[in-house]
């Protein structure tokens, strides 16, 4: 059987007066105006051996029991399998708090904005399920695979001079004249920092991209310790116009891949840190009066907290307290593995850092994979899963708070994980 593929996409650009995720700075503030749509795109393959739904969002992430729910609705709306449909967030810093919803003891959710976004993320289930009943798989499809170069653009913030991943594997999926273009790149999604809703520089990448006739669809790589090397909608639009032009490059040398397909997902339990409720309340109880005797935190969105050890230090308070009210000692997870011919998709439910993307990479490649892509903020989100060098340097992405609660151990256990599947699966 040939392979068949059929792709969609929906608008899912929120309301203004939502919140945005990612950023301390913003100071809880909602949105004050839109940049760029964000949308949910959705791309089926199907071959003689199983079926699969890719399922990219524009978002900031999504936790499990969300994804699942996303999940179950696109199986329920087309019959394919749930475990064979991936959830991906690109991890844009200017999209609503589906995760991590910033100072929650601090500036607390009115009942408000808590109805607002509740709405809005149903109606988002709502349009990916719709969206999800126009797939159906029987567009014959010719796949191809390249990889590109694209160097320059992002830096280690973890480890002065640190590793980079320079790859932009494509695979471009052809059905009658549309081209989509699956794209895979490791760089913090973070150029964007004021009060706007956007996709970021992956929104860039989508808009250049159509203007020459693709379709595309991105997912964020193996990006805990890479940002760009300068932030600003200046440099989104660089960044963007930059893996767009690699992209066109590309396309005129791609090579066809073989139709075999296999969906594997892997059951995790990482081992996560517990804090003391008691004394973490204590901690920010004081951080906060602190705080509030030098007049509280600033009326409006500031990057000047980050030089300011007092608004730091109720930060991370806020988020230790926080911590302090889930009391398992492990999260529940799972890691999916895509083969589609000779191409190889390695999806992580959180933050793994570069070292561990190259790691993966370099396993792959020993075991005959011609194209390997490795994904973050797949079907949950853990946070970031930091290296053992992490801990021992004590970098930001091992500080505890929500986005960071897993172990040293964490990260040898996904991968030694990963490993072993990767042999399975060939």
């Amino acid at each position: 059987m040939a392979i068949e593929a059929s792709y969609t996409k929906v608008k899912v650009t929120p309301p203004l007066g939502l919140r945005l995720g990612g950023y301390a700075h913003r100071l809880g503030k909602p949105a004050r105006e839109i940049h760029d749509d964000l949308y949910a795109r959705l791309l089926m393959l199907t071959t003689a051996d199983a079926e699969a739904i890719i399922v990219q969002l524009d978002l900031l992430g999504l936790y499990r029991q969300d994804a699942l729910m996303i999940r179950e609705a696109v199986s329920k709306a087309t019959g394919v399998e749930r475990g064979n449909v991936i959830v991906a967030s690109t991890h844009t810093h200017s999209a609503p708090e589906t995760i991590i919803p910033m100072w929650p003891n601090t500036l607390p959710y009115s009942e408000g904005e808590r109805r607002l976004y509740d709405e809005w993320f149903s109606g988002v289930v709502g349009k990916v399920s719709e969206a999800a009943r126009e797939l159906n798989g029987t567009g014959k499809a010719e796949v191809a695979v390249g990889i590109g170069e694209a160097g320059g653009l992002c830096f280690n913030r973890s480890f002065k001079g640190g590793l980079v991943d320079e790859e932009l594997p494509i695979l471009v999926v052809k059905i009658g004249n549309r081209r989509i273009a699956l794209l895979n790149y490791a760089c913090h999604p973070v150029c964007n920092t004021d009060l706007g809703f956007s996709a970021d520089y992956p929104g860039v990448v989508y808009e250049s991209l159509l203007g020459r006739g693709v379709e595309s669809i991105f997912i964020t790589g193996a990006t805990g310790d890479i940002d760009p090397v300068r932030k600003g909608r200046g440099y989104m639009g660089y960044l963007g116009e930059s893996l767009a032009s690699v992209v066109v490059n590309v396309l005129g040398s791609l090579r066809p891949i073989g139709h075999a397909m296999d969906v594997v997902n892997i059951g995790l339990r990482l081992p996560a840190r517990v804090v003391d409720g008691e004394l973490a309340r204590a901690r920010y109880e004081e951080a906060l009066k602190r705080v509030m005797g030098k007049g509280g935190l600033p009326n409006e969105p500031t990057e000047s907290i980050w030089a300011d050890e007092d608004y730091l230090r109720l930060m991370y308070s806020d988020e230790e307290y926080a911590v302090s009210k889930v009391s398992e000692a492990n999260i529940d997870t799972e890691v999916t593995l895509l083969r589609l011919g000779d191409l190889l998709l390695v999806a992580i439910p959180g933050e793994p850092f570069v070292e561990t993307g190259l790691a993966i990479k370099s396993r792959v490649v020993e075991l005959g994979f011609r194209v390997t892509m490795v994904a973050g903020y797949v079907n949950d989100y853990v946070g970031y899963i930091p290296t053992k060098a992490s801990f021992i340097m004590n970098t930001y992405e091992a500080r505890l708070a929500r986005w960071s609660r897993v172990t040293e151990e964490a990260e040898g256990l996904v991968r030694g994980e990963v490993f072993n599947a990767i042999k399975d699966i060939k």
